[in-house]
């Protein structure tokens, strides 16, 4: 009896410390926050941590999305999966632009131009001046996907360009088996954390009451559900912990 009290105990202050850890303020973000990736569902897949947080914090967020994922000729049903999952976000449609552009196409085998995808980026900060933040992958794209590479160097040598100003932010690639740790990513988080000034580099963790709701923002994409997905949820670091860094040159 004592053993199970315990363990209930162990329980409860590692799920008290993870809630007040995921209620530290990671950013100083003001404004409104522009997500840049390559395709439907890699907003729920790797950032669902900070749209958690964004939403709740009622920032205005924008998607722009690179491509429609049409790799398998699913692209028109992938787009308005984007769009739900949007609506579940708290991010208007309006703020959503899927890009369909020949040399945007989706797939490992695809070469995509960093000097389009600059182009496109810079064609949308243009039409939304209320933009302050950008967010998008880092140089390893997370999964080392081709086409998350292009958009992280379309992203940097946009930034090259621009005044100071904006903030630019990537998400952090982890290694293969930090990537897959699951809920168990979140333990350095929990005791090591501590209130971060710095906006340019900071944590993001999921308020463990929150993870249903992560989970529910993948089965906007249907089309994507396969088996493995599920385990993907389950078992990667994204659904549960988001790290940032300044991008820089």
């Amino acid at each position: 009896m004592s053993i199970l009290l315990y363990i209930l105990i162990c329980i409860f202050e590692y799920l008290r410390r993870w809630y007040q850890v995921s209620k530290l303020p990671p950013t100083l973000i003001q404004g409104d926050v522009l997500l840049i990736f390559a395709h439907p569902d890699d907003e729920a897949m790797f950032f669902s941590p900070l749209l958690n947080y964004l939403r709740s914090k009622n920032i205005i967020c924008h998607f722009l999305c690179l491509s429609s994922g049409d790799s398998e000729g699913k692209g028109e049903q992938r787009e308005q999966e984007l769009y739900e999952s949007g609506k579940y976000f708290g991010v208007n449609k309006r703020n959503i632009k899927i890009v369909n552009h020949p040399e945007l196409r989706d797939g490992l085998r695809e070469k995509w131009s960093h000097i389009l995808v600059k182009h496109e980026v810079d064609s949308y900060l243009k039409k939304n001046g209320s933009i302050s933040t950008l967010v998008t992958f880092d140089k390893f794209g997370i999964s080392s996907h081709p086409n998350h590479i292009a958009v992280h160097n379309g992203v940097l040598e946009l930034k090259r360009s621009m005044p100071s100003g904006l903030l630019f932010l990537q998400i952090r690639s982890r290694s293969i088996v930090l990537k897959y740790m699951g809920i168990f990513s979140v333990i350095g988080s929990l005791f090591f954390a501590k209130e971060n000034r710095d906006r340019r580099n900071f944590n993001i963790l999921i308020p463990p009451f929150s993870l249903l709701y992560i989970w529910n923002a993948m089965m906007n994409h249907a089309t994507q559900l396969v088996w493995f997905r599920y385990l993907f949820v389950i078992f990667s670091s994204y659904t549960y912990l988001n790290e940032f860094t300044e991008l820089k040159p």
